[in-house]
This record gives C-alpha cells, sequence and structure tokens, in this order.
C-alpha cells in the first residue's frame, strides 16, 4: 500500500475513455504500410497523457532516485533518436515496483520498473527492454488493437492479480476495483506478430544506437529464469514481463545475431557502468508502501501491522492488501472514508452500500453490528449476506478509526459464515496494532549491494552472503548470469541481496 493519500478512499471508480468510433486510414511510422484505426496519432498521446497518472498510482509511482531516472531516460532517448518516430517526445518512467516488467502506453509513454532494474546486468540489457517497448510505440501495436476490438468491449477493465487469485465474477471484479485498473486495458498481451515486429524494431533501434543487441537475448533468458524461480509450477506472475509478453527468444537471438554481424563495429555492453548506477537499490518489497512477512501485514512508514486468519496468503497492492485461502475465503485490507461519522454508522450504512455497487450484488441488511476499540482505536464491525445470479455469500466488514486515515477489513465467506470463521475475522481485526517509531525501523529494506568477487571465491560462496531465505543460489546464478556464463574472476563485480 501506498502513503496514506494514497489509499483506497470509500468511492471507487473505474475510469473511463471516449475514443471516436470511426476509422481512418494512416501509414503505420514502422512499416510503411496502408492500416485503418480508430485512433489517430493526436488521440494516441492524449491517451498517454491521460493513462500516465493512473500508472503511477497503480504501479507505486515513480521511483524517486532522480539520477536514476535520469540515467534511463538518457538510454530511452538515445535509442527513440534511432527509431521510426524520432521526433516524438518519449516519457521515459522508472516506476517504483518489485515486479519486472516493462510496458508501454500509446503516445509514447514507456515504463520500466525497479524490480525490472534490479535483474538486469547490463546498459545493453536495459536498451534492449526499451526498444522493444519503443517499437510497440512506433508499429502503433495499441491503436491496432484498440480497432480491431472496438464494439468487442477492449475497453472493459480486463483482471488484474487480484481478479486471478480470488476467481468468480463478483470477486473480480471488486478486486479489479480494489487495484485500480483503469489504465491496464492498455497492458493486456499483444499479439505473437506484434511480439515478432517490437522484436525485430528493438533489435534494429538499440544497435543502431550502439547497443549490443545480443544483450536483448540475454535478459530474456534472465526474466524467463526468475519467472520460473518465482512461480516453480511455470504460470507467470500476473504482472509480470512474460504475462503481458509472449516468448519470442529465438527470434530475438536469431534477430540479434544478424544485427551484430550486419554491424561489424563494437557494441556497448556497459556492464560496470550500470552495476555501478544500481547499487543500493532496493530489491523486493519497499517499506514505505508495506511489506508481506508471511500471515502478516507490517507498513513501517504508516505505523501500524496486522495479522491475516490462518491459511490466508496475502499481496500487497498500491491500494490495497488482499489475501485468499484454499477454500475461497477473501479479504481486502484498505482505507476507508468514515465522513465524519463513527466507524459503526460507516459499516451499517455507507460500508455495504459501497460494496453492493462495486459487487453489483444485493446485500442483505446488517446485521450483528457492534462497535469496540482496537489498541485504543474506536472500531466496529457489521456482516451482512449477499446474492448475484442465485449465488450467496457472507461478507463482514470493520473500520477502525485511526486519525488521518481511517482503515476497513472486508471478510468474503462463499456460503453461510461459521462461527469459526467470524472469529478468524474478529481475531484479525483485533491484531491490528499501531508501530512505534523504534519497532518501524527495525523493518528495513532489502538492497542491491555489488561487491568485488575475492580470488577463489565460488558462486555458492557468495551466494551464503544473500539475505533471502529461498533459493539464495539460484537468485545469485540470475543477478548474475552473464558473470557465471564467462567465469567468476577476482576482481569482478557481482550482484548481492543485503539487508
Amino acid at each position: 500500500m501506498m502513503r496514506a493519500k494514497r489509499l483506497l478512499a470509500a468511492t471507487l471508480l473505474v475510469p473511463s475513455l471516449a475514443l471516436a468510433p470511426a476509422c481512418s486510414r494512416v501509414e503505420n511510422p514502422a512499416t510503411g504500410e496502408a492500416e485503418y484505426t480508430t485512433l489517430s496519432p493526436e488521440q494516441e498521446r492524449q491517451i498517454g497523457e491521460q493513462e500516465h497518472p493512473r500508472i503511477l498510482q497503480q504501479f507505486g509511482g515513480a521511483h524517486p532516485d532522480e539520477e536514476l531516472q535520469s540515467y534511463i531516460e538518457q538510454i530511452g532517448d538515445r535509442i527513440a533518436a534511432q527509431s521510426d518516430l524520432p521526433e516524438t517526445e518519449f516519457t521515459f518512467t522508472v516506476l517504483n515496483s518489485e515486479v519486472p516488467n516493462a510496458f508501454a502506453l500509446p503516445g509514447g509513454y514507456v515504463y520500466v520498473t525497479r524490480g525490472l532494474l534490479a535483474l538486469a546486468e547490463t546498459e545493453a540489457e536495459v536498451a534492449g527492454v526499451l526498444g522493444h517497448e519503443i517499437g510497440h510505440v512506433t508499429a502503433r501495436h495499441t491503436a491496432q488493437r484498440q480497432t480491431r476490438a472496438t464494439g468487442a468491449g477492449l475497453l472493459a477493465t480486463l483482471g488484474t492479480l487480484g481478479a486471478a487469485i480470488f476467481g468468480g465474477e463478483a470477486a473480480g471484479r471488486l478486486a479489479q476495483e480494489v487495484a485500480g485498473v483503469g489504465a491496464q486495458a492498455y497492458l493486456a498481451s499483444y499479439s505473437r506478430d506484434q511480439e515478432y515486429q517490437a522484436d525485430d524494431l528493438g533489435v534494429g533501434y538499440m544497435t543502431a544506437a550502439g547497443y549490443d543487441p545480443q544483450a536483448m537475448a540475454s535478459f530474456l533468458e534472465k526474466l524467463d529464469a526468475q519467472s520460473q524461480l518465482e512461480r516453480p509450477g511455470g504460470a507467470d506472475p500476473a504482472e509480470s514481463w512474460f504475462a503481458t509478453h509472449p516468448r519470442t527468444l529465438d527470434r530475438v537471438q536469431r534477430a540479434a545475431a544478424d544485427a551484430k554481424a550486419a554491424t561489424g563495429e563494437e557494441l556497448r555492453v556497459g556492464r560496470a557502468d550500470y552495476l555501478a548506477r544500481i547499487d543500493g537499490l532496493i530489491y523486493g518489497e519497499d517499506p514505505s508502501q508495506g511489506m508481506v512477512r508471511g500471515r502478516r501485514f507490517v507498513h513501517p512508514e504508516l505505523g501500524f501491522a496486522f495479522e491475516a486468519p490462518q491459511g490466508f496468503r496475502l499481496r500487497n497492492t498500491p491500494q490495497a492488501v488482499l489475501g485468499q485461502d484454499e477454500a475461497g475465503r477473501l479479504m481486502i485490507f484498505t482505507g476507508a472514508d468514515l465522513a465524519g461519522g463513527s466507524p459503526a454508522d460507516y459499516v451499517a450504512a455507507p460500508g455495504l452500500q459501497q460494496l453492493a455497487r462495486v459487487l453489483s450484488v444485493e446485500v442483505s441488511r446488517p446485521r450483528n453490528v457492534e462497535s469496540f476499540e482496537v489498541d485504543g482505536l474506536p472500531a466496529a464491525s457489521a456482516s451482512a449476506a449477499v446474492r448475484q445470479d442465485g449465488r450467496e455469500a457472507d461478507v463482514g466488514l470493520a473500520a477502525i478509526e485511526a486519525g488521518e486515515t481511517d482503515y476497513q477489513f472486508i471478510f468474503v465467506s462463499p456460503g453461510q459464515m461459521s462461527g469459526a470463521e467470524a472469529r478468524a475475522y474478529q481475531a484479525t481485526v483485533d491484531s491490528f496494532e499501531r508501530l512505534s517509531a523504534q519497532q518501524a525501523a527495525a523493518f528495513a529494506p532489502q538492497r542491491i549491494a555489488v561487491v568485488p568477487v575475492e580470488a577463489g571465491a565460488s558462486a555458492e560462496a557468495l551466494a551464503r552472503r544473500m539475505a533471502v531465505d529461498e533459493a539464495p543460489l539460484r537468485r545469485f546464478e540470475i543477478l548474475n548470469a552473464l558473470a557465471l556464463r564467462d567465469g567468476l574472476a577476482a576482481g569482478e563485480q557481482v550482484k548481492l541481496i543485503v539487508e
């Protein structure tokens, strides 16, 4: 979750775009071919400008390191100058998200996440990612996708991690609302042909800008390995690069080899310079956005913590903490707007009314409205039955008045809520506690540390210095794939994850 002002308010809205349905004939700047589209270049730029603030809100905001941001802009500008739209004003943004991803919006808005930069090992690898996304922009792939889907509901919200986790149409809609997915309509997967074209364009752009195109292939291998590590069963994280970019590694390798052979020049890799730029970069969760620790969620900056029921897995998003267990029980923790009323007033009326609107369900009259205190703070809870299309579930709602920012817990049980479930939900609400400054300071982020290899050091020995609980050797190998490919040499710089 983000800072207090970014927590979800009581009124949840889905942004919408009004786009003219009429088609016009334009020339694709990347291919020179004529095509018909509902979007003019001016409309594409307008969409990018409109969606940019929503992307920032949804993906953790812009990374606060201005020097790193400037460095990525320099790489992007260098590649964009070699593109088929050299006069376009591209906007490159580093997002403060731990999930390795990159994507582009119409009109030249290109994004890379902090998580992706942590995985990269060279400037050329980042150049390959930026070149690929610039290729999507210059080939007008978003406009093509919109044109094909006009009248078929492309602009309907497409679902997010919450919807994927929770399943079920109603729960999916609630998760989409909580995650704020208006901008997600432009992050759906491209077709394989569009990916091939973006690969070819990206390889050409980065090579013309003086970067070694083989780096694009090496980084795709690294991203794939990271994806497999995070999802051992092979499924991609819903927000990762491979969830929105079909795999095209073989084609990239061939295109990169051809491009490099055609130049006959020494092309830039930039490993030492790049590692120096990301030394100290936060790896994984940023305490300013909250941290998941098993069933416990801790927000050092806002100064609170709570513990989810037994069996729940938590997922932190910029607007809410989402939870689920194997039985299909759901939990959402987010901000609330009590509007000057008491927690009891909120759970008995506006809170349940909001759920009814978001879920498009019938909600019964509140029952078991109860006021109490949590860690000395005024709180209240209530329950209700919800119905949709013949399906029923029970909902528990609790609100806590915490001063500048108020909070709410939403629990959903399929069918009728049992006494054991109600007690487990109440225990979660009761676990909410404020953290002292000393307690909050104890939750430090993990960071990338660039260190020299000592003579005779092995990958196994270096991996033992990694401050991670799961698969330290495999994580070290992924982070330092290029160094290991050529064999570790004394004095060579490698990345570690440290506290």
